[in-house]
């Protein structure tokens, strides 16, 4: 079966290439440009020629003219719109300087305000590591008040999770 098919693809090269079939991936070669002989015909020069020529003329010079204006007058909107952008642009360049001398101050009282909440928040860890230890020290003289209660293998761990549970409880809490 494979020798059918390596067979019937070398055919189909072979016969391609005897047959002059272009492959899709062949460049094309670009098409040269023909040059083309233009023949004018010129017609006598005369008086009522170069008169039409002249009223053409004119009627150009007119339209350039009404042209030119138009392009003026738009021209002078735009240099007013532009000093007008000037304007806006001086405006809006003070009130970027007024807001940043804003931010500044701003971040100031920020770093103000996060020292105070830092050290707040170390006095509170402080006072909850205390309100803690003293809760732990509750359970502990509890858990000696209840030791008498519990078998004596067991007994030592009354005190021990006594302290775990008050100090837990409050640390949670808190």
């Amino acid at each position: 079966m494979k020798k059918i098919l390596t067979i019937l693809i070398l055919c189909l090269f072979t016969s391609t290439s005897i047959a002059g079939i272009k492959w899709p991936w062949v460049r094309k070669e670009p098409a040269k440009p023909v040059p083309v002989k233009v023949e004018v015909k010129k017609e006598p020069a005369t008086i009522n020629n170069a008169r039409q020529v002249i009223k053409e003329l004119n009627s150009e010079l007119q339209a350039a003219k009404q042209q030119n204006l138009k392009l003026k007058d738009n021209l002078d909107r735009a240099n007013a719109k532009v000093v007008s952008a000037e304007k806006e642009v001086l405006i809006v360049k003070e009130a970027v300087e007024k807001l940043k001398e804003w931010g500044v101050v701003q971040q100031a009282e920020k770093f103000k305000w996060m020292e105070k909440y830092e050290k707040a928040v170390k006095r509170y860890h402080r006072l909850k590591m205390i309100a803690a230890l003293i809760a732990a020290a509750a359970g502990v003289f509890l858990g000696l008040q209840l030791m008498n209660l519990v078998p004596p293998p067991y007994n030592v761990g009354v005190p021990v999770g006594g302290a775990i549970l008050f100090s837990s409880l409050v640390w949670f809490i808190l």
